[in-house]
């Protein structure tokens, strides 16, 4: 220890590949977080009002923000496309309007559903007493899904209702 008390040019040498090595480490690191921290996803929804069925698909109408293709949607239709095996992330929400069409209790629902089966969990619905009542709905759930399989959110309601700016967000997640 004789030489790191003289201060020594070894010293001085050592510390400093050490310090070079700490930083290349830190830099690959964050490299690998920073480019992996944009995970594929979509955010679709709708500008107007939109009238479904019951039993129907809630159609979007834009795409705001589509990052990578590991999800496809063509703007105007239901169907989300998976083209990427992997676990992702789902979240919707939107306001519903009931309108003056049955004047009695009515429970407004939705739900997602994966291959055209009832994703659990995801079933959310209020009940109205009046006409001209909204309620707003909402889910978050993860899933795991291939590609090739198709996700979209059904109207659970058994009435017309109007959306009004349905919205989802859909993320990859390793």
């Amino acid at each position: 220890m004789y030489c790191c008390e003289k201060k020594c040019n070894v010293c001085y040498f050592i510390v400093s590949i050490s310090l070079i090595i700490i930083l290349l480490v830190w830099n690959v690191s964050l490299t690998v977080i920073v480019s992996d921290s944009n995970p594929a996803h979509i955010n679709s929804f709708n500008y107007a009002p939109e009238n479904l069925q019951a039993g129907g698909y809630i159609t979007f109408d834009t795409n705001r923000v589509i990052e990578k293709n590991d999800i496809t949607h063509q703007e105007g239709s239901s169907d989300f496309i998976i083209n990427k095996d992997g676990n992702y992330y789902i979240q919707f929400n939107t306001t519903i309007y009931e309108p003056p069409s049955t004047g009695k209790e009515t429970t407004l629902s939705v739900y997602l559903e994966h291959n055209n089966a009832t994703v659990y969990g995801t079933t959310v619905g209020e009940t109205v007493a009046n006409a001209y009542q909204t309620v707003n709905l909402s889910f978050g759930v993860m899933i795991k899904a291939n590609s090739g399989d198709i996700i979209r959110i059904k109207n659970n309601s058994g009435t017309v209702v109007e959306l009004l700016q349905p919205n989802v967000n859909m993320i990859r997640i390793k």
